[in-house]
């Protein structure tokens, strides 16, 4: 099983201890974080990337409930499974409202550590299931980005040589007319074609990535929403570049506008943000 990260979120401090007793005993590999209040533990979710919330649903500041709505209100965090704890909300009737909130599940204080481990075991499995299937997904579909930089890698070297050609019939107006029709042809496909093919396999496997992103930052313009995909893959930047058509270096200076414009700090990984979404 991954080594999960999970975040706890109680105002009673003793209540915070014992799950997090529990996982630290069972489960040390896990990594765990805390939270006393529903609005300290939303600014945790934008900074990290969570596998699992578990939840007070009677806490001051903002209850379980509205945690649980905004967590599932927001593009980056909505997919997180969240387990509703309680010793105060026990009826069917309160059981309906916070699964037909987005909870995944729900366990009654006191706190029965067997229930704690099946239904947190069900709920990791669960998502480490679905990260599998879009790792094995992000994997055909870097092999087939690697391709096309290739194919894109190989017509630049073509168009490279063209552009020799020029020099050497440089009083030859018709063959260099032509030499000149084949370079434009070339940069268009490496420029369109390449990122087309690309684009449509990323859809297939990210299906709402652009839609959420877009959501939550619908000033990005179409160059910045591309490279945002390529970082969301972990690619380097001399593939990026190859594959947009583009040299590193001012590639490095866009990712670093991007970064700002995305109001991402230094502390934060550019490939964890985008992961969310």
């Amino acid at each position: 099983m991954a080594n999960f990260t999970i975040l706890i979120v109680d105002d009673i401090v003793e209540n915070l201890q014992t799950i997090s007793r529990f996982f630290e005993t069972s489960h040390p590999e896990y990594r765990l974080y805390q939270a006393t209040g529903g609005k300290s533990a939303l600014e945790l979710t934008e900074k990290t990337s969570f596998d699992l919330i578990l939840t007070d649903w009677d806490m001051p500041d903002l209850s379980g409930i509205e945690f649980l709505r905004a967590i599932k209100s927001n593009a980056r965090t909505k997919k997180i499974p969240v387990i509703m704890v309680t010793g105060v909300m026990l009826s069917s009737k309160d059981l309906d409202l916070a699964l037909s909130a987005g909870a995944h599940d729900y366990i009654r204080k006191p706190i029965d550590p067997v229930e704690l481990s099946v239904r947190t075991h069900t709920a990791l499995s669960l998502a480490f299931c679905q990260w599998q299937e879009i790792e094995k997904k992000n994997i055909e579909l870097v092999e087939k980005t690697l391709i096309l930089i290739k194919n894109n890698e190989f017509n630049i070297q073509m168009s490279d040589k063209l552009k020799h050609l020029l020099e050497i019939y440089e009083n030859n107006l018709e063959a260099k007319a032509l030499i000149h029709e084949i370079i434009d042809e070339v940069d268009q496909k490496v420029k369109q074609d390449s990122w087309q093919q690309f684009e449509l396999a990323f859809q297939n496997v990210h299906t709402e990535f652009g839609k959420n992103l877009i959501l939550q930052f619908p000033k990005l313009t179409p160059g910045e929403f591309k490279l945002c995909i390529l970082i969301k893959l972990g690619m380097t930047i001399k593939d990026m570049a190859s594959l947009l058509y583009q040299s590193p270096d001012s590639l490095k200076v866009t990712r670093s506008r991007l970064r700002k414009k995305l109001q991402i700090n230094n502390d934060i990984n550019f490939n964890n943000f985008l992961a969310a979404f």
